[in-house]
């Protein structure tokens, strides 16, 4: 096996957590399989005198804690090649691990954790020694709820006698947001220093929150000092009334204000329910509560999923809400402005975008234009054709001779039939052509002969109308050896 995998007789299976000076390590001695805890120092700090006495220091406090509420410590070893002690292995996260991760199974878990906690510091304090540093970092917690406490590199002895009334501490040493006021102040701790930091631990667990927070650590200091803590419940509605008196006194300014000792606050907290409901279990009830009104709410679509559930309870599936479309208030003004446009033109066909108005030519009067009348259908005439009388298709305008077609007696040129010169047509008046003999109407054929009316009289021929194409012959000069010839054709009796 790698030299760089053993120190001092350990195997090192695997790096725990690591610090600014040292680093904790999972190891098992040669041998045996049982797995241990090493807080082995860093080599660049290995030679520091200062940090080999804190070692010493944190190692003498935890051989004296035999108390379920401790690790056990073992066996400790400095010397020029490395630095370490080692103690028990406790395989769970920190309190502050838990309290990220799992709130609501660590609060379900609070009273044995609280219990364990309070009996392990009374037990240290009995011992006349203190803490200082107790955080949710500094605490080891299983799912069962049992706890070790961890890290006695600020731990010192108790004050007695005028010590505890008028000593000073050197400097401010802890965490800030779990110190205690008067060790800001610089005065010599005592056991309500300790419960002054635990009350914030469990505050915290209660909450998911600490006590007090501020923009910069000075900031959070003077809120130590100067400002009064607010009841867990105010952050926590679960948590009860009688807790919250326990955890308040817990968080006095004024030491004296506090219990007196652990055992005390042991007590206190032994007689009172922490939560109106098991944490867990609200936690379930709230999870089943967000699933029906996500299964009643219209904007969960349809699935397999959700249409199982909402069927075993009988729930009617979401109808889906149709979105209303924003009109343009001004693009709507604009529709009904063109709209009584349009009206009021009466209907007048628009022009294309762009194009000029047509404007009747300067000194022409715009004259209407005179509609034709519709013919009436005339008996025995088919429909689409002329009837007798009217101008054939081809026949030219009206008003104009044919070719070959002399003119009638008074007809001007350009003149219609029938108009009176000088005097110009009527719109809608018809022209006025030749009069033309009367064609009697054709009678329908009877299916049936019937004796009683006389045979209708047939129509006379209409005169056959000039076509284009043949134009009316004129009168030919006749001679005499014309007459002859002709004559001699004749068979004259």
């Amino acid at each position: 096996m790698s030299e760089e995998m053993m120190v001092g007789g350990y195997e090192l299976r695997n790096c725990v957590a690591s610090g600014s000076t040292t680093q904790i390590w999972e190891v098992s001695a040669q041998g045996s399989p049982m797995q241990l805890a090493m807080k082995l120092m860093l080599d660049e700090h290995r030679k520091n005198s200062a940090e080999r006495a804190v070692l010493k220091h944190e190692f003498k406090i935890g051989k004296l804690m035999e108390h379920p509420s401790f690790l056990r410590f073992h066996e400790i070893e400095i010397n020029r090649d490395h630095s370490f002690f080692v103690m028990d292995y406790f395989r769970s996260p920190s309190l502050k691990t838990h309290i990220t991760a799992n709130l609501p199974a660590v609060q379900s878990a609070l009273p044995k954790l609280a219990e364990s906690l309070t009996m392990g510091f009374h037990f240290m304090h009995e011992l006349g020694w203190l803490h200082r540093d107790i955080k949710p970092d500094n605490v080891l917690v299983n799912k069962a709820g049992e706890a070790r406490i961890i890290d006695f590199s600020l731990s010192c002895r108790v004050a007695s006698g005028l010590g505890k009334l008028f000593g000073k501490t050197k400097q401010i040493q802890g965490t800030r947001t779990y110190i205690a006021p008067e060790t800001i102040l610089k005065k010599k701790p005592t056991p309500q220093t300790d419960m002054y930091s635990l009350g914030v631990t469990l505050f915290e667990v209660m909450t998911g929150v600490p006590v007090f927070a501020g923009d910069s650590p000075n900031a959070l200091l003077k809120k130590h000092l100067g400002e009064d803590a607010v009841a867990p419940s105010v952050f926590n509605d679960n948590v009860t009334k009688e807790v919250d008196r326990v955890i308040l006194r817990m968080l006095e300014k004024k030491p004296e204000k506090r219990f007196e000792s652990m055992q005390e606050v042991n007590q206190a907290l032994r007689s009172c329910r922490f939560f109106e409901k098991d944490p867990l279990e609200l936690l379930e009830e709230k999870k089943a509560e967000a699933k029906r009104l996500a299964a009643e709410s219209v904007d969960v679509r349809l699935d397999s999923r959700a249409d199982a559930d909402r069927t075993a309870r009988g729930i009617k599936a979401p109808a889906k809400v149709k979105k209303k479309v924003k009109i343009n208030p001004r693009l709507l003004k604009e529709e009904e402005e063109r709209k009584a446009r349009e009206a009021g033109q009466g209907g007048a066909a628009p022009q294309m975008p762009g194009a000029m108005p047509q404007m009747p030519p300067m000194g022409v009067p715009q004259m209407p234009m005179p509609q034709m009348p519709m013919q009436p259908m005339m008996p025995g005439v088919m429909p689409g054709m002329v009837p007798p009388g009217m101008p054939q298709p081809g026949m030219g305008m009206p008003g104009m001779p044919m070719p070959g077609q002399p003119m009638m007696p008074g007809q001007m040129p350009g003149q219609m039939p029938g108009q009176v010169p000088g005097q110009p047509m009527m719109p809608g008046q018809p022209a006025a052509y030749p009069p033309q003999q009367p064609v009697a109407p054709q009678q329908p054929v009877p299916q049936a002969p019937v004796a009683q009316q006389p045979a209708a009289a047939p129509p006379a021929p209409a005169p056959p109308a000039p076509t284009a194409a043949e134009p009316p012959k004129e009168a030919e000069n006749v001679t005499t050896e014309d007459m002859i010839d002709l004559m001699s054709q004749l068979d004259i009796e």
